[in-house]
């Protein structure tokens, strides 16, 4: 199975604004759609929606998906922003079932628990952008670890395998796109995809 686990239909509509909106617009429901879409365009065979600390897009787009693109499976997610040793970092919530409660001080362990609560698991996202230490903290908090990432690859900043390797990482790895609509995705972005076996699939996100 192909899957990309971090994208961004609403890129930062509501993100800088620190709004968390209750209801989706119109507008906001036609670019998840769009997003959607091209997942399919680019062979995807599952997609997770990854708005900036707002889970109601990717809820909305998994029911969206049951009912007019059956073939494709949506988790639903969010991109947590965090402040954890003097750094600003994201950790994904994927395979939630509603919105979590935490704000940019919660620690990252009650996060994830919060997350495995509802059944997710907790990806420290594009692990490039901070100091090391910041992995060596979290490694054994989240449940993996996004060592590739098209938006970062688009910024000069390279895959985290080596330091993955290096440590023999034992959790889930992935490769993703961190696309936001509706720009344009780089070619880094439109080939970002996990290859995961139909068992790794179901141990990670159960039957979507």
């Amino acid at each position: 199975m192909r899957i990309d686990c971090h994208t961004h239909p609403l890129a930062h509509r509501y993100y800088y604004d620190s709004q968390h909106p209750d209801v989706l617009t119109q507008k906001d429901k036609e670019d998840i759609i769009g997003v959607l879409n091209m997942a399919v365009e680019r062979g995807l065979d599952a997609v997770a929606v990854t708005d900036h600390d707002l889970a109601l897009s990717g809820l909305w787009a998994q029911e969206y998906a049951k009912r007019e693109l059956p073939l494709l499976r949506v988790i639903a997610g969010c991109e947590c922003e965090l402040y954890f040793q003097n750094e600003w970092i994201h950790i994904l919530a994927l395979n939630i079932h509603r919105p979590l409660a935490y704000t940019p001080y919660t620690s990252p362990n009650d996060l994830a628990a919060q997350v495995r609560i509802q059944g997710g698991i907790a990806v420290l996202a594009h692990p490039m952008c901070y100091s090391e230490a910041i992995y060596y903290s979290l490694k054994n908090i989240v449940d993996g670890v996004e060592y590739r990432n098209g938006a970062q690859e688009c910024a000069g900043r390279d895959s985290y395998k080596a330091i993955l390797d290096e440590d023999n990482y034992p959790g889930l790895r992935l490769y993703n796109s961190d696309y936001h609509y509706p720009s344009q995705p780089a070619k880094s972005q439109w080939n970002a995809a996990t290859e995961l076996s139909c068992e790794d699939f179901i141990h990670w996100f159960g039957k979507i």
